[in-house]
């Protein structure tokens, strides 16, 4: 009994709801019905000469128009003279079109007004949509066309749209002749709908209440469009969701098109395709309210009919777009059926549901079917009526009430269960984090030990081990290292939980925390081509963070982006938004889905299902940034990359203002310069480099300036300048440099200065274990952890300095090796020269007594065991070596000098008597003719080029493959005065010398002085 009340009061209230929907309707409706005293056309006159035109009211120009089946000149209408075929009387609107056979005519009225009338009174006429062009003149005058009238099929142009025309008109009658033609359906030139003629006033309110209304439809249309995105983002994340968008905005185009169809001649369509795509645009509109339903529908959603339903409007914009427009009018009833019978199903299973009490949002359901159907039902009344009409937006509001109302149900229903879920969800992540924290901290003391007794065993020279098993020994340890990583970030995570993880602030370089925590990666890219770039400007300003804890984001972060790159790109950027940093890492590896991205920041979640971390990294920086004051974010697109970005507060003003008179102090204290100037054999130069000014004035203050010499220098570009410049004993490097990171400044140096001719200090913020080791594969001899101890400082730095001079002497004598190069048959034949030019001519004799002197004594001079020596010295002695040669050989050696003078420059001592040397011993007295050396020096705005050229034998290939490899041990094939030479500039100019060669054509050896 109760079921059947139940089921009685719903469908009274289903029934209750239509009535009143209808009912508003009529209120509607009523508003715009004419008054029953409108007069009507007889015999093609519209007689209101006994009453005034109404300016409240739009009177309807029903009755009998004459009509001509044939196009008539308005101007010659009346002429007696002229034959026309017989008029005949038709009814405005024409019921039955069918009786009209001829493809263009042309209707007539004539409107006798109120003599009374004033003279100059504006009027209005709007004329419907006539099949398929009309064009209306006013007492012979062309006012207003729809597509182009023609009695040929070939100048005809349709277009079917309504208009409306304003004029005054100062006499006391009226001649309306309309023409029409329609050579683009099987219909005739109809006029099926009211010709409305009204005063300007009254037509214009007319025309903007219709107006009004359909903005009103507009509006609510878009906001439906725009609510189906939010119900996606926030309630049900359905792809069909997204497709209501479009679904709305199609009902928005038919009722637009269908008041005014003249909006598609933007697109410049002919007729029949204009009409095929406002066909399209309905079929499509109503195939959305039918997907539409379902999707609300809980128990009929899934009925097999809407699969029919959905192959059925498949077919029928199939058959739009293929058939021809004509058979498309014809099998206008094929598509009424298909509409009728999809809607009739939706609003039965929408009823039912509610009848059935399925669930509590159902009632919504029925309001939005029940307001379909009722605006289905007049749209029916309006296809068959003659009467136009009004746009109704009522039911487009009901239906947004029924729909809006059941997503809100909804969402308030998941939203409770959201809330039991987390409450459970809650209280299992404690119980998870307690579990993993007291489990890491038990496997960490294990796991050290093992990872140090298989180091152990890897290093111990002794061990017996195959090369497979020494391999798999350090993947094991590298694995073991791993394993320490996720170990650190448990235990990280459990104390930002804790609030157990506190912060050491104080100003840092962005720049440098990036380009250091490059080079710790980048042993992780090997195999991968990946390219990391930053692009933070050097005047960047400093921020206010922990420098361990700075170098713990940019490390994750950075190992997170390289993880998903395969190859590409990671690139970081930095710029100021509202006095915070704000740094990006963009990468162009494989990208996040939303999916992915909703719980990026869940602990313990990884972005791949192959990633062998455990998912934290993330989360933890993302923590730390924020006890910084900032946040975290990212953008990813799949396939095209990811965009993390993070803030971090800048330095305050005070403590820029404190930086900037720490510098001027700095610059207060005695110059290096001069301190180097003044320095005794007893002290030891240091050079150190830090970007952080309070750094370096700490560390210089801890070196006696009567037992070091230090200078200081904020760039890695300043201490490569410094390097040219001085002999160093020792050189401490932060690890954290902006641009060239201390790490790739070790390895620069290391490419001119071995371990033990250039001691390096390395300064870092952490002492992990991975840190260490990539300070020593870069080439630090040792390290010190930030905050520094002095006591730790001096004393590895006193024994990296003792560790340098005791090799220095092995340095200072490797120039004066090369004077050992002077062969016992050299001296022996330039001696026998000079014996036999006595007896034959002595005057020669003098001038090569002479300059064998200087050649000696220029090979012997203490100068040579300088760093560089003026270029006119080393000339002199390359002029008298050369000299004693051509009087040996005479004519097979021929010397040619090209160089720019004058040219004042310094260069390494005995490095062009070298290439000379080489060039006449190995290159053109190989030759039975002999040959010439040419010695050529040009001077060019920012160096000098210096090139020893030869036309001798050339130098075999392999020997010249040695040279170039840069191997100093590697062969003896070839003279060390070469080698040596190129030794020498590559560790004083960074440069190599330049040597090109082709067999039995000759030598060329080159090499560049720069100015600076």
């Amino acid at each position: 009994m109760s079921l059947f009340k139940n089921t009685t009061s719903r469908v009274l209230t289903i029934v209750l709801i239509f009535i009143a929907l209808t009912i508003l309707r009529l209120l509607w409706l009523s508003y715009f019905l004419p008054s029953s005293n409108q007069p009507v056309a007889h015999e093609g006159i519209f007689d209101i000469r006994h009453q005034q035109l109404p300016e409240d009211e739009v009177l309807h120009l029903n009755g009998e128009w004459l009509y001509y089946p044939d196009l008539v000149d308005p101007l010659t209408i009346n002429d007696r003279t002229l034959t026309y075929s017989s008029s005949v009387n038709r009814t405005i609107p024409i019921k039955d079109a069918g009786k009209i056979a001829q493809s263009y005519g042309t209707y007539r009225l004539k409107i006798q007004l109120n003599t009374n009338a004033a003279k100059d009174n504006h009027y209005a006429i709007r004329i419907p949509a006539v099949s398929t062009a009309s064009a209306l003149y006013i007492n012979g005058k062309l006012v207003g066309q729809s597509g182009k009238v023609a009695s040929n099929p070939q100048s005809h142009k349709g277009q079917a749209a309504p208009y409306t025309v304003y004029f005054t008109n100062e006499q006391s009658e009226m001649d309306l002749v309309l023409h029409v033609s329609n050579f683009d359906t099987s219909e005739s030139p109809t006029i099926s709908k009211r010709v409305l003629f009204s005063s300007a006033t009254a037509m214009i309110h007319h025309q903007q209440v219709t107006k009004l209304s359909l903005a009103t439809i507009s509006i609510m249309l878009i906001i439906f469009a725009l609510f189906s995105i939010l119900v996606f983002l926030f309630i049900y994340r359905k792809p069909i969701v997204l497709l209501f968008t479009v679904g709305f905005l199609l009902p928005l185009a038919d009722e637009l098109i269908t008041f005014d169809r003249s909006i598609l001649d933007w697109l410049h369509l002919e007729y029949a395709w204009s009409f095929k795509l406002s066909s399209v645009i309905y079929l499509g509109a109503s195939f959305f309210f039918v997907q539409f339903m379902r999707v609300l529908l809980v128990k009929y959603r899934y009925a097999k009919c809407f699969q029919l339903f959905f192959h059925l409007y498949a077919l029928g914009a199939l058959l739009i777009v293929l058939l021809p427009i004509k058979w498309l009018y014809i099998s206008n009833l094929l598509f009424f059926i298909l509409y009728a019978a999809s809607f009739l199903f939706v609003v039965a299973f929408a009823l039912r549901e509610y009848i059935e009490n399925q669930t509590q949002s159902s009632v919504f359901i029925a309001l939005t079917a029940l307001s379909t159907t009722n605006g289905v039902i007049w749209g029916l009344i309006k296809s068959i009526y003659v009467f136009d009409i009004p746009v109704y937006p009522l039911d487009y509001l009901f239906i947004m009430l029924g729909f809006s109302s059941y997503w809100f149900k909804r969402f308030f229903e998941n939203t409770e269960q959201i809330k039991d879920l987390v409450a459970k969800l809650q209280k299992d992540d404690e119980l998870k984090d307690e579990f993993l924290s007291s489990s890491s901290q038990k496997l960490w003391d294990p796991m050290n030990k093992m990872i140090t007794l298989g180091q152990s065993i890897y290093d111990n020279p002794n061990n017996k081990l195959v090369a497979e098993d020494q391999e798999n020994l350090k993947f094991l340890i590298d694995i073991g290292r791993s394993m320490s990583f996720t170990l650190n970030d448990i235990l990280d995570y459990t104390r930002l939980k804790e609030g157990n993880l506190h912060l050491h602030k104080k100003v840092i370089s962005i720049q440098g925390a990036v380009y250091g925590v490059f080079d710790m990666l980048r042993f992780i890219t090997n195999g991968k081509q990946i390219h990391m770039n930053s692009t933070i400007a050097q005047s960047f300003p400093t921020i206010l963070a922990d420098e361990k804890r700075l170098i713990q984001i940019l490390f994750n972060l950075l190992h997170n982006a390289i993880k998903y790159t395969d190859a590409g790109s990671i690139e970081i950027s930095a710029h100021i938004e509202k006095n915070m940093a704000v740094i990006h890492i963009h990468d162009t590896g494989l990208g996040m889905d939303d999916s992915i991205q909703s719980r990026l920041f869940s602990p313990y979640e990884q972005g791949n299902e192959n990633d062998d971390g455990i998912g934290l990294g993330l989360l933890i920086s993302k923590k730390l940034i924020e006890l910084h004051g900032g946040t975290l974010k990212i953008h990813s697109i799949p396939n095209k990359g990811s965009d993390v970005y993070f803030t971090l507060p800048l330095a305050m003003e005070n403590v820029k203002d404190q930086h900037n008179s720490l510098k001027h102090e700095i610059t207060a204290v005695p110059a290096e310069e001069k301190i180097l100037a003044s320095i005794t054999e007893k002290q030891f130069k240091i050079l150190m480099v830090d970007d952080d000014l309070v750094n370096l004035t700490i560390m210089r203050s801890l070196f006696a300036s009567t037992e070091y010499a230090v200078k200081t220098v904020t760039s890695s570009e300043m201490a490569l300048a410094a390097l040219k410049d001085n002999d160093w004993d020792l050189v401490i490097i932060d690890a954290m440099m902006p641009y060239i990171s201390g790490y790739a400044l070790i390895e620069m140096m290391r490419e001119h200065y071995s371990l033990l001719e250039l001691p390096i200090l390395l300064l870092t913020a952490r002492k992990y274990p991975e840190d260490v080791y990539i300070g020593f594969a870069h080439g630090a001899n040792d390290y010190v952890t930030k905050p520094i101890n002095a006591l730790e400082l001096k004393v590895r730095s006193r024994a990296l300095i003792d560790l340098k001079y005791s090799i220095h002497q092995q340095l200072q004598l490797e120039t004066a090796w090369l004077q050992a190069q002077i062969q016992p048959h050299f001296l022996f034949n330039t001696l026998n020269t000079i014996a036999s030019l006595s007896t034959i001519d002595t005057d020669r004799m003098v001038n090569l007594l002479h300059h064998f002197g200087e050649y000696l004594h220029a090979s012997f001079d203490v100068r040579n065991l300088q760093r560089v020596v003026p270029l006119k010295e080393e000339l002199e002695l390359v002029n008298s070596y050369l000299y004693i040669e051509q009087q040996r050989f005479g004519q097979l050696l021929h010397v040619e000098w090209d160089i720019d003078s004058p040219i004042n420059i310094d260069i390494p001592p005995i490095s062009i008597q070298n290439l000379v040397e080489n060039a006449i011993r190995h290159g053109v007295l190989k030759q039975e003719k002999g040959g010439t050396v040419c010695i050529r020096i040009k001077d060019a705005p920012d160096f000098v080029a210096i090139s020893v050229i030869d036309n001798g034998v050339g130098i075999d290939p392999t020997i010249l493959h040695e040279l170039q490899s840069g191997n100093d041990h590697k062969s003896t094939n070839s003279g060390i005065g070469i080698r040596n030479t190129d030794l020498r500039l590559k560790r004083i100019y960074g440069q190599r010398l330049h040597i090109e060669s082709t067999l039995n054509k000759g030598t060329t050896i080159s090499f560049r002085i720069p100015k600076n």
